[in-house]
Order: C-alpha cells, then sequence, then structure tokens
C-alpha cells in the first residue's frame, strides 16, 4: 500500500522531530509539538501533559545523557499515525529517575507512535528497553 502525501509530510514531521532532539534544540522541537500534547509511556508514572511539560521531560533526558542521540531504524504510517523504531546511545552523566550518574555508555532499543494533526505532533506512546538501560547503568544485574 502507497503512502498518502499527508502520510509522507507526517513521517517528516516525526524525522525533524528525530533531528530536533539529536541536536538537543528544544527551541527547534517546540515548533514541532502541538501546544497539548500529551506523552506517554511505559516509564512514566503518568501522562505528561502539554507542550512545556513535553520540554521539560525531554530536558531531563538530556541532562542525564548530554550525548543522547537517536537512530532511525524503521518508520512507516497509517492516516494520522507514524510509528518509528530507534536506537538510542548516550552516556549516563547527570541525575535520572533518582539514579545518579553513572558515567556509562548505554544503548537501548524503543517505539514510538505519534497521532499528527496540521503538521505537528499531538500525541506520542513511547515504549523501550528501560531494563537493558538499567544493566547498563549497573543498577539491574545482567542475566546470566
Amino acid at each position: 500500500m502507497e503512502e498518502t502525501m499527508g502520510e509522507q509530510e507526517n513521517i517528516q514531521v516525526f524525522r525533524d522531530i528525530i533531528d530536533a532532539l539529536n541536536a538537543h534544540d528544544l527551541d527547534r522541537f517546540r515548533t514541532l509539538i502541538d501546544d497539548k500534547h500529551v506523552m506517554e509511556s511505559d516509564v512514566l508514572p503518568e501522562s505528561v501533559h502539554g507542550l512545556e511539560a513535553s520540554l521539560e521531560t525531554m530536558q531531563r533526558y538530556f541532562n542525564a545523557f548530554p550525548d543522547l542521540h537517536f537512530d532511525i531504524e524503521q518508520v512507516f504510517a497509517s492516516g494520522d499515525y507514524v510509528t518509528l523504531r530507534w536506537r538510542a546511545s548516550g552516556t549516563h552523566q547527570g541525575e535520572l529517575s533518582g539514579i545518579l550518574a553513572t558515567n556509562r555508555s548505554a544503548e537501548v532499543h524503543g517505539c514510538t507512535v505519534r497521532e499528527f494533526k496540521d503538521g505537528k505532533s499531538t500525541r506520542e506512546w513511547t515504549y523501550w528497553d528501560t531494563g537493558r538501560l538499567m544493566q547498563q547503568l549497573g543498577v539491574l544485574p545482567t542475566s546470566q
């Protein structure tokens, strides 16, 4: 099935979001996210509502991993939704969820589904391998 023009545009906006995140450019990120954006993840205790709260959440990850970088592994669209499978890497140099800096490098895989309206992300659902991250940071034992 071919992607529609709207789907291609949504994919490009998602790619622009990844580029902004890789540059740690929250001003650019701000232009791609709706004011009422909702962020959901298996690692968040509750949904994050609003643009400013979404920016603050990303800044916490940048503070914890100053060299945080995302690589796109796969992307596909269906209507207003784009799914992106990614790999993130970085060095844990700041506090993250009560875990003090370990100065260890980490690499995890994840998947984000975003909903788009009028050229902006309105909602996202992110799932990623937090267990693997905790093992790499030395917080959880590695499996034997």
